[in-house]
């Protein structure tokens, strides 16, 4: 952590930002908290498992808010869930060396920006998710790189499930949010 407190005020500025903007559409903001410690210097060590305590602390937040709307997908989220959370234990106990966790945290996160960007139709006529052994294996991929990485797996859930026609946005984003606190609080228990 930065010992200067001008760094750690802008660093508590930064994640205080993310947190906010994040959490407005359905995420909580572990990949920007890690960018953010990442630029202070932070390792990943100390930067994981507290990118995933203030992870829960947002998306149990934003859970409640998006249950309470009657817009977290249950149905649809339970076998997601189902393989994610076993899988982000797993991926929270791994400790990759620093250079290789900033590595596959950079690629993970571009490829899922850059999916985002790609120009799809703008309305996709929702489908039904695939069947369940797919979605849980789905969901495990997920996880694992959620835990791998420190975040909660929503940046890559998000766009799988737009992008596929599986939800529609309101309800992505509170599925997404409700993935996010599962990941969240198994990765960080494995850590």
């Amino acid at each position: 952590m930065p010992s200067d407190p001008a760094a750690l005020a802008g660093l508590a500025a930064l994640v205080l930002a993310a947190a906010v903007l994040y959490s407005s559409v359905g995420h909580a903001g572990a990949s920007a908290y890690l960018a953010a410690m990442a630029l202070f210097g932070v390792s990943p060590e100390a930067s994981k498992p507290a990118a995933l305590v203030m992870n829960v602390a947002v998306a149990t937040v934003g859970t409640l808010r998006f249950a309470s709307a009657g817009l977290v997908p249950w149905r649809r989220l339970a076998p997601l869930v189902l393989g994610s959370v076993p899988a982000a234990f797993v991926g929270g106990v791994m400790a990759l060396p620093t250079s290789v966790h900033r590595l596959v945290l950079g690629v993970l996160l571009a490829v899922a920006s850059l999916r985002l960007l790609w120009a799809g139709p703008r309305e996709i006529a929702r489908r039904a998710l695939p069947a369940v052994a797919a979605a849980r294996g789905l969901g495990a991929l997920i996880g694992l790189f959620a835990g791998l990485t420190g975040v909660g797996g929503g940046i890559f859930l998000s766009p799988l499930l737009l992008l596929t026609g599986w939800e529609e946005t309101r309800r992505t984003a509170g599925a997404s949010v409700t993935f996010i606190l599962a990941n969240s609080v198994s990765g960080l228990l494995g850590h």
